[in-house]
């Protein structure tokens, strides 16, 4: 077998302290649509949107499903509502009691009613061992309740999270909407609150997402107005913001007119650098060409979304992960632990068929559990055709494998990390992203491993490069 020479590692290693590393997108794939209006009982205006998930079981006993998944009308008079299942990707059963919040908000609101309530965003609070959920009514408000079993909401007196006002007050005018805010429990070094909040506001007809902080969950201090603005991504506006968390990278998802885009911010949320498109709906139903406001939810060794699709005013809620891709013409590539594209060091590796779920006739194990510097992999494809490429790699899981083990995709002179668990999701592809590649650049075109990476006996299995039409 081919061994990897000094010469070409010591290049692949400079390269690393070359590039700037980030997170790739997972490759989420739509699989159907969960909630359509037409299919509710109470259908005011057409439309839902802003989905936010809840694994209540972990909270609740006897919860109507595993599953509580929020959202609510986008025009007048708005509502929360809810939906709930046994199994994450559905089916979901609307719930009798919608909505759980209308826009008279069981008078604790200013005015005996608002125009409309809408944009909800639950989490659980451990600090109160309560449910919190954050909405708007008006546009520039983001009020909160809570819950202890995420059906009956109590609005609390002082329900007011934020106000356009405050944003005014903190940065000069021009501040008219805060609203489609989402909760997370993180602390920001910088101000040391227990909450972030990102959310959209409007400043002189520019919607940008913004940034606020709480100690408490319930009152919070604008930090940043303009946190990441449309320009960049080529946008007039931008909203739907969430904060995703990958690979030790911190960003904030978020959506333009069709895409969802996403832009690192650092761990102190001080920076903006825009990294692109982060999902891509399809131009045909039911997405049709558009996605927004998505949730992220890490489950089983995969992410989840729920997001909305579809135009404007008739959008439904939509469901995405990360399956495998659908079967090719053949003109897709596998790289096998026994191709002629597999290069690895010369120790530190022991031919196994002990688990199942590889691909060939066996897959390679790291012989030590520890962090084994020096044992890598390489899968190098020789690709026909320059384009994009969907990346997969493939291992046999066991529970003695590392949970955070580090593939290295090398794409045009970039290199993209990506963290995968190998203790579990053996015998499926599973995604590493997608990415350009010249033809026939062997230099640039590869996946690597790194046995040291993370305690745990790594496999080197094989790598799949699928074309994307």
């Amino acid at each position: 077998m081919t061994i990897f020479s000094k010469q070409l590692l010591a290049t692949l290693l400079g390269a690393l302290t070359a590039v700037s590393l980030y997170a790739a997108p997972p490759n989420l794939n739509h699989q159907s649509v969960v909630v359509d209006p037409a299919d509710l009982a109470e259908d005011l205006t057409g439309e839902i949107i802003f989905p936010s998930l809840l694994r209540v079981s972990d909270h609740v006993a006897n919860p109507l499903g595993n599953y509580y998944l929020y959202f609510a009308p986008h025009n007048q008079p708005g509502g929360i509502k809810l939906v709930y299942a046994d199994n994450i990707e559905g089916p979901y059963t609307e719930y009798a009691g919608n909505p759980l919040i209308d826009n008279a908000g069981q008078g604790q609101f200013e005015t005996a009613t608002v125009s409309h309530v809408s944009s909800p965003n639950v989490i659980w609070m451990e600090q109160y061992n309560k449910y919190f959920l954050y909405f708007h009514g008006e546009n520039n408000t983001t009020r909160w309740a809570w819950s202890t079993d995420g059906l009956n909401w109590t609005i609390a007196n002082d329900n007011v999270a934020v106000t356009a006002a405050d944003f005014n007050a903190a940065f000069g005018s021009g501040f008219t909407e805060t609203s489609y805010a989402r909760v997370f429990e993180y602390t920001i070094p910088t101000w040391g609150d227990r909450y972030t909040m990102v959310l959209m506001v409007n400043r002189n007809g520019t919607r940008s997402i913004a940034l606020a902080t709480s100690n408490d969950g319930k009152h919070f201090t604008p930090r940043d107005g303009a946190l990441v603005s449309p320009g960049p991504d080529g946008q007039s506006n931008i909203s739907g913001a969430f904060y995703w968390q990958d690979a030790g990278k911190h960003y904030v998802i978020y959506h333009g007119a069709n895409n969802i885009y996403y832009t690192e911010v650092g761990a102190n949320f001080d920076q903006e650098i825009h990294r692109g498109v982060f999902y891509d709906p399809a131009s045909v139903g039911p997405e049709y060409n558009k996605a927004a406001e998505p949730f992220l939810h890490y489950e089983n060794g995969q992410w989840h979304m729920f997001y909305s699709v579809g135009p404007r005013l008739s959008q439904k809620i939509a469901y995405a992960n990360e399956s495998d891709p659908p079967p090719t013409s053949g003109n897709e590539i596998i790289v096998d632990n026994g191709s002629a594209g597999f290069l690895r060091s010369s120790n530190g590796w022991l031919s196994s068929t002990g688990s199942h779920g590889y691909w060939g006739s066996d897959y390679l194990v790291d012989e030590n559990a520890g962090t084994d510097i020096g044992v890598w992999a390489v899968w190098q494809p020789t690709l026909p055709a320059s384009g994009e490429y969907q990346v997969y790699a493939r291992w046999a899981a066991h529970s003695n494998r590392p949970d955070a083990v580090l593939y290295r995709v090398y794409h045009q002179g970039q290199v993209t990390e990506v963290w995968k668990n190998q203790t579990i999701n053996g015998n499926s592809w599973q995604s590493l992203g997608t990415y350009w590649f010249d033809a026939n650049d062997l230099a640039n075109n590869r996946v690597s491993i790194d046995a040291a990476s993370d305690l745990g006996r790594t496999v080197a299995d094989s790598v799949r490069f699928v074309p994307v039409d």
